[in-house]
């Protein structure tokens, strides 16, 4: 019968190897120093690290107008006698090159001056390996893509420059969609869509949408002009018919907005234009019509890492509109509201983010009562403070909310993303909306706090929030609210 036998490897490791000194060798440029890759001189010597800072010198080289750059010996000196490592990298950097002609293929129904537009260079810039990347990225964000791929040839061209090779696959660009939502203090409510992405094959979109709740029953189109004037410029054309049926207020109202917004950069953009909108509004059985034109003006700066799923970063965004009615005398007034968000990763794997988010309005040149009850500030629900109903943190009159001048709204998550596909929130929620002709914010806040389930998908997360109200008022306030819809609260 066969014995076992243990075996008991014992390993010596002996007096860790400290790194001495990284030199760098270049060929044809003995002027140029070394950039900071990553190397501590002292710390102990590891073998994957050195791979990762030879890669990142490479990149260096690459994002400084050379091309073809590449390491053509890695020298690696271990001396016994002191236990230290020295590393010599002799890097071949190549020409130095600007961008050529991009070479564009895959294309059937969108035109060419699309993606030539999308390009964040332009030919004759200095190479730049991270403007390929930026590229890609832009070009997949357009949705009229299935696959793109950006990568530059493999020579100089005979003018000395180095062409890109985009490759492209396109998508359909029509697209149907549905969607359904639940909270306990709006109801259900279902929504449908449709879209036309490249509407003249120069990436224009068409969209129609259509929402039923028991709140709000809508239909909205819109479309988007991109390169408008100039690369960086969008016009955007909306309106919206709806039925708006909240506690607080019913408004039926046509809204339209004609809008031009430009990029500044790749995390800021500013828009300006012109609104209009016809409102007929009733509260506590008082109506008014109304019909105002606006002069909507906004900034949004996007500096997270992800859209939908943000773990690092910061967003702002800011909106001014000043109202006035030239055609039934009503009162004008200016509107703004800023909101600002940030996201800190505190460990990556099990992903552990700490969000937190700000937001205030206020309405000036009119007071609360001459404001059309669909402007005004409310706070409550979803989207706002969480365990309160929807619009109902602010004045109250008879029960009923009236709204406000003057918002504030507080957030806090602490988000745990226990798997690919699971996660697990706790959040915290404060707030409320002012009558006052002056902020007067010692009214205080009501706070609402709780715990929510995520479910990570593909187009975004599966939001499954329930809100306990800490400030309950007796005879308004429910126990709890629930709160199911798709994408992260904030």
């Amino acid at each position: 019968a066969a014995v076992p036998v243990t075996v008991i490897f014992k390993v010596d490791t002996g007096p860790p190897f400290l790194l001495k000194s990284v030199e760098l060798q270049i060929a044809g440029r003995p002027e140029m120093t070394l950039p900071d890759i990553g190397l501590a001189m002292g710390a102990p010597f590891d073998s994957a690290k050195l791979v990762q800072s030879q890669n990142r010198l490479l990149r260096e080289f690459t994002r400084k107008g050379y091309p073809f750059a590449e390491v053509s010996e890695r020298r690696v000196v271990v001396d016994h006698a002191n236990h230290s490592v020295a590393v010599t990298f002799f890097v071949a950097p190549g020409p130095v090159a600007p961008f050529g002609p991009p070479r564009i293929s895959g294309l059937v129904s969108v035109e060419e001056s699309v993606v030539r537009n999308t390009l964040p260079w332009k030919e004759g810039d200095p190479f730049n390996v991270d403007l390929l990347e930026a590229g890609q990225k832009k070009l997949s964000a357009l949705g009229l893509f299935s696959l793109v791929r950006v990568f530059p040839a493999q020579e100089l061209d005979e003018s000395g420059r180095v062409a890109v090779n985009i490759v492209l696959t396109e998508r359909k660009h029509r697209s149907v969609g549905a969607g359904v939502g639940y909270k306990t203090d709006e109801g259900p409510g279902v929504t449908a869509s449709w879209e036309n992405r490249n509407l003249y094959g120069r990436a224009e979109q068409l969209s129609f949408s259509a929402t039923f709740s028991d709140y709000v029953f809508s239909a909205e189109g819109g479309y988007l002009k991109p390169f408008f004037l100039r690369k960086d410029q969008t016009l955007r054309l909306s309106a919206r018919l709806a039925d708006d049926e909240p506690d607080a207020y019913s408004s039926r109202n046509l809204k339209s907005y004609a809008v031009v917004d430009r990029s500044v950069t790749e995390e800021l953009r500013l828009g300006s234009g012109l609104g209009f909108k016809i409102s007929k509004v009733t509260q506590l059985e008082e109506t008014n019509r109304y019909s105002f034109l606006s002069l909507p003006l906004t900034m949004e700066y996007n500096g997270s890492d992800d859209p939908l799923d943000p773990t690092r970063g910061s967003r702002l965004g800011l909106k001014a509109e000043p109202y006035w009615d030239p055609f039934k005398g009503n009162p004008g007034f200016a509107k703004g509201y800023g909101r600002y968000r940030h996201y800190l990763e505190l460990i990556k794997d099990p992903g552990l983010v700490l969000a937190g988010g700000i937001g205030a309005g206020a309405i000036a040149g009119a007071d609360s009562a001459s404001i059309p009850a669909d402007e005004r500030f409310y706070a409550g629900g979803g989207g706002s403070i969480r365990g309160y109903a929807y619009q109902t943190v602010g004045p109250l009159r008879d029960g009923v909310p009236v709204g406000g001048n003057y918002l504030i709204e507080l957030s806090f998550e602490v988000r745990l993303k226990i798997s690919d596909r699971i996660g697990l929130v706790g959040f915290l929620d404060g707030g409320n909306a002012f009558a006052s002709p002056e902020p007067d914010f010692g009214q205080g806040l009501l706070w609402g706090t709780g715990v929510g389930f995520r479910y990570y998908t593909p187009i975004g997360p599966f939001r499954l929030d329930i809100g306990f109200p800490l400030d309950r008022r007796p005879g308004l306030d429910d126990r709890f609210q629930v709160y199911v819809s798709l994408g992260q609260a904030f």
